[in-house]
């Protein structure tokens, strides 16, 4: 009961410290160059920002995402199998090895994506280039 209030305290005690930052500020966060934004002019440079995101970069940050995921159901099964409890569950286990099986065939294929979109993109800089010359 005491950690459910104390899991309350902490997100009501975060959106206080948002609220008040944004009205003693009169802004909530400051951009590269030093302009101070509010929330919603910070989102919508982000939403500018998100929408010229290319396809490789899309493709290289999946892969980074999936590394992560892959890390943590592999040190999953690790604390799974290293703790020797006495009602142990292996269900546990099995189901972050499928997680793991299914996680790295994905990282398979955002790799051949990745490598694909990396060609294409060298070769379409070397067609830019010899149209310029």
């Amino acid at each position: 009961m005491i950690k459910e209030y104390w899991e309350w305290f902490v997100i009501v005690l975060f959106f206080l410290i948002v609220i008040i930052r944004i009205k003693v500020r009169g802004f909530f966060w400051k951009a590269r160059n030093g302009a101070e934004l509010t929330l919603r002019q910070f989102f919508k440079s982000w939403g500018k920002g998100i929408e010229g995101i290319t396809p490789l970069q899309q493709s290289k940050s999946q892969m980074v995402g999936t590394w992560i995921v892959i890390t943590g159901i592999i040190a999953g099964i690790m604390i799974n199998i290293l703790t020797r409890i006495e009602n142990q569950w292996y269900w546990i286990t099995i189901v972050l090895l499928g997680s793991l099986i299914i996680s790295s065939i994905s990282m398979i294929g955002l790799y051949q994506k990745y490598k694909i979109q990396k060609r294409v993109e060298q070769t379409m800089k070397e067609l830019d280039g010899k149209e310029n010359e």
